[in-house]
């Protein structure tokens, strides 16, 4: 077993994603395993590994032992075959670069990089200099471990994420990923904190020129809404862009390659913005208000995050399944059977499992 599960393991925190990591064909064993737990299999031959989609919402996923290599700052990582000792060495954060040994028994904790004395510190570290370079988005998920745990980003990481931030790496990662680490970050209790640890590393300018520097106002429209009980991860984006144009907000969807519905509501956000009566409040209660309600609309209505793309891209075949998949998902969406940040993985389960 590695990665969160066993840091949650050690932290006395509850398990929902189980990481197994295997020496051999991974998803040999994933489709073994598959047959045994009745569970639907989905593969990713270009890396190795397997998910399977367990009853509850659990998900389990099977790696083979590999290494992993960039050709260029963004890009997708080159994997080969690599010995189980190895296997950390590929890993974001200490703490995530822990393995549970379960075979030979007893079992026994590897921890090559020191991830349970980071644990002890509450410390976010990534493994090395290069690792922000390699994979931009490790710096959208050090915010969001810090925030979640309630840990601080060791201070060599906010370095390394900073020069890779200057070396314009976060240029080179695609639209749809920046907004799935968005999307995570922002779909996580107390976004407003979250928001405040980008201001500080420098990273809401690479979301948007237009968010570099701190806004107090956007912090508490987001704590507001928290407070609300709302926690669309839409409607806190609609309040970070509360200062935005409509130009601004444009290219913002555009940067996170926004399916058509949401990417119209957010262009059209600053206009709505200036239209809100906002009789005694300040203009951050007003943002949080309309941006409450427009999430509301939004995420409660079966509108998706997603689209056919997203699951071809996932490696679907395109066809009628999509179509179904989609319609299946937006229904567990409306039921709140599952949240915004798992309708990819639920799609492709239910698209996978109807082409058998």
């Amino acid at each position: 077993m590695a990665g969160g599960a066993v840091r949650d393991l050690l932290l006395g925190a509850p398990v929902h994603d189980v990481d197994l990591v295997v020496e051999g064909n991974a998803i040999a064993f994933a489709r073994r395993l598959g047959r045994k737990l009745r569970a639907p299999v989905r593969a990713h031959p270009r890396f190795g590994t397997a998910t399977l989609e367990l009853s509850g919402g659990m998900r389990l996923d099977v790696a083979g032992c590999r290494r992993e290599t960039y050709a260029r700052p963004g890009a997708l990582p080159a994997v080969s075959p690599a010995r189980l000792t190895e296997d950390p060495a590929r890993r974001d954060f200490t703490v995530n670069a822990m393995l549970l040994r379960l075979a030979p028994r007893p079992p026994r904790i590897l921890d090559p990089y020191g991830g349970r004395r980071d644990l002890s510190a509450r410390r976010v570290r990534m493994l090395h200099r290069q690792s922000p370079h390699d994979d931009p988005t490790r710096a959208y998920r050090a915010v969001r471990y810090a925030n979640r745990l309630g840990f601080r980003i060791d201070a060599a990481t906010r370095r390394w994420i900073r020069e890779a931030r200057d070396a314009g790496a976060f240029e080179r990662i695609s639209a749809d990923r920046r907004r799935r680490e968005i999307e995570r970050l922002l779909s996580e209790p107390r976004a407003d904190r979250a928001f405040g640890l980008l201001s500080r590393l420098g990273l809401l300018a690479t979301i948007h020129p237009a968010l570099a520097g701190s806004d107090p106002g956007v912090r508490r429209g987001l704590a507001r809404a928290e407070r609300r009980g709302v926690r669309s991860w839409f409607a806190a984006l609609l309040i970070v862009a509360s200062r935005m144009t409509e130009t601004q907000a444009g290219e913002l969807a555009d940067r996170l390659n926004l399916p058509r519905a949401r990417a119209r509501s957010l262009r059209r956000w600053p206009a709505r913005l200036r239209a809100t009566p906002g009789g005694s409040e300040t203009p951050d209660e007003r943002a949080a208000r309309a941006a409450l309600a427009g999430g509301r609309a939004s995420v409660f209505s079966g509108e998706l995050g997603i689209g056919g793309r997203d699951l071809v891209r996932a490696g679907v075949a395109p066809g009628p399944a999509i179509g179904r998949a989609l319609e299946a998902t937006r229904a567990a969406r409306r039921e709140r059977r599952i949240p915004a940040s798992r309708e990819l993985a639920f799609a492709v389960a239910q698209a996978r499992a109807e082409g058998g």
